[in-house]
Formats: C-alpha cells, structure tokens, sequence
C-alpha cells in the first residue's frame, strides 16, 4: 500500500491480485476511485488532477508526485478501517 496525505485527504493505493495479474486500486479516504495495471498511471492520475475525484481535480493548483516512489509506504497512522 502506498498513500499520500493532501489537505483535501488521503489518497491511496493498493494492489489487487486477480488470478496470475496483478492491478491497482487507486482511492481517496473511504472511496474507490478507479483500478489501473500500472501503479505509476494511479500515481499520474493525482498528480495531473485527473482522478474522478472533483473536490481534487478542480483545484486550480495541488502538489503531488508523479511517481509512486514518492509517495509513503503502507498505511497512514491514524488510518480509519471503519
């Protein structure tokens, strides 16, 4: 699991494994957003504000990273799992 914190949440991502393949599911807070085969598309995805998530993608300015590797590993401290 990789996750990033922004002021508007956390965003996160986690592998899927489906059979021999695996995938990535991208999220922000409690809710899924979309699923990817390449973990550096999900990172991408926040970084160019082209998430689904409007509160995010409609900010006319957001730091993110463009690769996953700058993002932190495992979960967030304080992590919800209700």
């Amino acid at each position: 699991m990789w996750h990033l914190k922004t002021r508007l949440g956390v965003f996160w991502v986690v592998p899927v494994k489906e059979g021999k393949k695996s995938r990535f599911v991208l999220g922000v807070n409690e809710d899924e957003l979309a699923f990817y085969t390449d973990v550096e598309e999900a990172a991408r995805d926040v970084h160019d504000q082209n998430t689904g998530f409007l509160k995010w993608d409609s900010q006319p300015v957001v730091k993110a990273p463009v690769h996953i590797a700058e993002w932190a590993i495992g979960e967030p401290k304080m992590w919800n799992k209700n």
